[in-house]
Parts: C-alpha cells; sequence; structure tokens
C-alpha cells in the first residue's frame, strides 16, 4: 500500500509538473504574439534539452558521488570530434561508436584519478579540462595546417539528430540512466558513497572499483551528448582556455533544477524536463531581443545560484 501511494504521489507530480511547464509555453506563446509554439522553435528546443539531458544525466551521476567534474564540457566536445571523424569514415554507426567510445576512454581516465588520488575532483577536473582542450587545439591546428576542415560530418550521415531518430535515442538514454541510477547495485553503491563513504567501505564496498565504473557510465552518456550535438551541429569550433566550460552551464541548471524537483519525482526524470524548462527561458529571452552572450549568460547563472540554493537548502555544513 505504502508503495502504491508512492507512486501514485510521483505520477500526480509529474502531471502537475508537465501541466505547468505547459501552461508556461501557452503564456510565453501569447506574450511572444504567437512566435513560440512553432513547430521548428519547438523542434529546436526539445533538441537542445535531449543533447543537455545525456550531459545532465551524467552529472546526476558525479554529483552523487559526492564529486564535481568541470572538465565533461571539454570530453563532450572531443567525443563530438571522434564521432564526426568516425562517422564520415563509415556512416551513422561511426558516429556512435566514435562519440561513446571517446566518452568513455576519456571519462574512465577521469574517474581512474578520482579514485586513486588525494586530488578533490574539481581540482582535477579544471586539469583534465585544460588537458584535453590542449589536444583540441592542437588537432585542429594540425588540420588547418593540412587545409582540412576540424571536422565536418556529412549531412548524410547527420540523422541521429532528426525526428524520429533522436528520441528513440532519448528514450533509450532515459531507461538506462533510470535503470542504472535506481535499479542496479552501482546506483546503490553510488548513492551510498555519495553519503558516507567510510559507511560504505565497512559494509564491503569496494569503492574504487565502483568510482571507476561509473565513470564509464557516465562516460557513455557523454559520448552520446557528443555524437547528438555533432549530428545537430554537423561541426563545433575549438574552445580553448576554459571555454568549453559554456558547455556545461545548461546541464548544471537542469540538474540543480531536478535537484529541487526530486523530492515530487525521481531525478532522473526530472533532468529532461528542466532542461525544457530551461530552454524555453532562453529562447522567449531570445525571442523578446535579449542579446545573447553575456545577459543570457547572467541569466543562467543567476538560475544556477538560485536552484543550487533550494537544492541545498536542508543541507548541514559545507557542500562539495
Amino acid at each position: 500500500m505504502e508503495y502504491t501511494g508512492v507512486r501514485r504521489k510521483t505520477v500526480v507530480s509529474l502531471f502537475i509538473i508537465v501541466a505547468a511547464i505547459v501552461a508556461v509555453a501557452f503564456f510565453f506563446n501569447l506574450l511572444t504574439g504567437g512566435k513560440f509554439l512553432t513547430g521548428p522553435n519547438i523542434n529546436a528546443m526539445c533538441t537542445s534539452a535531449v543533447i543537455t539531458s545525456f550531459f545532465a544525466w551524467g552529472y546526476c551521476f558525479v554529483f552523487a558521488l559526492g564529486f564535481m567534474d568541470l572538465s565533461i564540457g571539454a570530453a563532450g566536445l572531443l567525443a563530438l570530434y571522434a564521432s564526426g571523424e568516425l562517422g564520415n569514415l563509415i556512416g551513422v554507426p561511426g558516429v556512435v561508436i566514435g562519440g561513446v567510445l571517446a566518452g568513455i576512454i576519456l571519462m574512465t581516465i577521469n574517474f581512474n584519478i578520482f579514485a586513486w588520488t588525494r586530488i578533490p575532483s574539481w581540482i582535477a577536473g579544471i586539469g583534465m579540462c585544460l588537458l584535453y582542450e590542449a589536444i583540441i587545439s592542437w588537432y585542429a591546428e594540425y588540420m588547418q595546417s593540412q587545409n582540412m576542415y576540424v571536422v565536418l560530418l556529412k549531412t548524410e550521415y547527420r540523422t541521429l539528430a532528426r525526428f524520429p531518430y533522436i528520441y528513440i535515442v532519448f528514450a533509450i538514454g532515459l531507461a538506462f540512466a533510470y535503470l542504472i541510477y535506481n535499479r542496479s547495485t552501482l546506483g546503490l553503491n553510488v548513492r551510498a558513497i555519495g553519503s558516507n563513504p567510510d559507511v560504505t567501505k565497512i559494509m564491503g564496498v569496494k569503492i574504487p572499483n565502483t568510482v571507476i565504473l561509473t565513470g564509464v557510465v557516465c562516460g557513455i552518456l557523454v559520448g552520446c551528448a557528443g555524437f547528438l550535438r555533432e549530428s545537430h551541429a554537423g561541426r563545433m569550433y575549438p574552445l580553448t582556455g576554459l571555454q568549453s566550460l559554456s558547455f556545461i552551464f545548461q546541464p548544471l541548471a537542469a540538474v540543480l533544477l531536478a535537484q529541487v524537483l526530486e523530492k515530487w519525482i525521481n531525478i532522473i526524470v526530472a533532468v529532461p524536463l528542466c532542461a525544457l524548462f530551461v530552454y524555453i527561458c532562453f529562447n522567449v529571452l531570445s525571442s523578446l531581443g535579449v542579446p545573447s552572450g553575456t545577459f543570457q549568460e547572467a541569466v543562467l547563472g543567476l538560475c544556477i545560484v538560485v536552484f543550487g540554493v533550494i537544492a541545498q537548502r536542508s543541507t548541514r555544513g559545507v557542500v562539495k
């Protein structure tokens, strides 16, 4: 009976949140004179929200462990390039394999550092971010010296970012993240480590192994975000000097808002709804003529601070 009550509460909460997003969308449509709820605009927002959700799901596992990895954006960019290069060689399968394989390798490296060193994860993450950006810069300079494009994925291989394939990928990703996070021993151990690593170790959980395996899961999610972004954009210019951090702002906002809603619905399910809400807000700002860049980034920064404060309001002491 108790489980049924919890499940009913979750369904009702999910319905209320979806209804609220729909109501906000119709309000913004009136505010923008009917420019908001158009087919191309809705598709653009949903596509961006799907890509952001994969990054955000990766952060769900990172945060659950009690870590903070700032290199996910740079890792996603490298996965994007690997996806494009291999995709141009062998087609759509190469797009997927290149992105996912690169994501797994890079995030496994990161989580090995987290598991076996005493370096704080946020410091290690910044170091790896700079390293990955340096690799990207070297790659871009080499390609330009050969008078070649820095990955330009052929149009015929960009189908994964189009309807209905992107939503099929999204459904698979949602099921994968949900089952691992909520219905697997790994997910249980991850949350236990984040809550109290000392007690978890006494209970017999091999923390380094769990951390490394979590890196593999995060790598799959980041790799999916990479190949979806490459399929959507076709190419991406190199980012250096920690500019790749701009890749993680929207996922961070989505995760922090999802943590606010976690009391009512599962965080994995909340992430795509929150990602969509973030993009709705930015789309409206653009429709109202608010300049992109500084002003919109200021709004995003404010959202991250506000969502973070609300999400951690019941936490005592220092938040990692």
